[in-house]
């Protein structure tokens, strides 16, 4: 199963960022590490959209180089991971990543990006215990994220979930799922949320910088047009760039480049206010 798309982007504008300045050390060329599903995956399993996905682009913004770990990059995100469990997830990313550090340390100046939840989500349906989806997930985020911290990791982008029912997938299975998709999304992000703070208590010397998607969704619905859409409901008829000019969601669950574009535009704005309201979204 693959990852859910941040459903409903505000229309939020690419903001450049001087390379090797905001987030690169001693005015060296930032790196992003990224540890993600097939939001952020660039070709590990594939790609799941119709153009840029929302990493490369702020990469590219912060004059990194971006390419899947596949091919010797810094992106072990892959299509269809979770958080917790499964021979992808987040924590066996993690694990890939820091054995092979050079000295243990992770790179000076690097943004690490660490998104994931979705799929853990979209498994209630079929888990036999949806209780423990969240607690478990949270747990292994925390987990990575203190393995981080204990290897110097600096700047840390978490984002928060949409809300899952939103998308055609989750829609077309009924009301009552697309209830608990809501459900799950509050309790993951109220979750998140609080051990966000927490592991930030523990490490001062980490900056996790929050980006609430859960909001940016919650403001495209309520008003598509103003976003550039025309379609936030339905998957584009083809999954080609100019097919799916005004709609949201590239298939039924990933989200088209236009939006992708938003994300990145809001994660560098995030990224931009630094110790404000980025590093502070809401919990929904």
């Amino acid at each position: 199963m693959t990852a859910i798309t941040a459903a409903g982007l505000a229309a939020a504008p690419v903001v450049a960022a001087a390379p090797g300045t905001a987030l690169g050390g001693n005015g060296t060329p930032a790196r992003v590490i990224v540890l993600g599903d097939s939001l952020s995956d660039t070709g590990n399993a594939g790609r799941f959209s119709n153009g840029r996905i929302w990493v490369e682009t702020v990469a590219k913004e912060l004059g990194a180089e971006l390419k899947p770990s596949e091919r010797g990059g810094t992106n072990y995100a892959v299509g269809g991971a979770r958080l917790y469990g499964g021979v992808h997830s987040l924590r066996r990313q993690a694990d890939q990543y820091l054995a092979g550090l050079a000295g243990g340390r992770v790179p000076e100046g690097a943004l690490h990006i660490v998104y994931g939840g979705g799929n853990d989500l979209l498994a209630a349906p079929l888990a036999p215990n949806i209780n423990v989806l969240v607690r478990d997930a949270i747990a292994s985020l925390r987990s990575i994220l203190e393995d981080l911290a204990a290897r110097g990791a600096g700047d840390v982008l978490v984002p928060n979930l949409p809300n899952v029912g939103l998308a055609p997938y989750v829609r077309m299975l009924g009301p009552q799922v697309g209830a608990l998709a809501l459900g799950l999304t509050q309790d993951y992000n109220r979750s998140l949320s609080r051990m966000l703070d927490e592991v930030e208590g523990r490490h001062p010397g980490m900056r996790i910088h929050r980006l609430d998607v859960f909001q940016l969704a919650v403001q495209v619905m309520d008003d598509p047009a103003r976003a550039g859409y025309r379609d936030v409901i339905s998957p584009c008829p083809q999954q080609a760039k100019q097919a799916c000019e005004g709609y949201l969601f590239w298939d039924g669950l990933h989200p088209t480049a236009l939006a992708h574009e938003q994300l990145a535009g809001a994660a560098l704005e995030a990224l931009e206010r630094g110790t404000g309201a980025g590093r502070r979204a809401a919990a929904r």
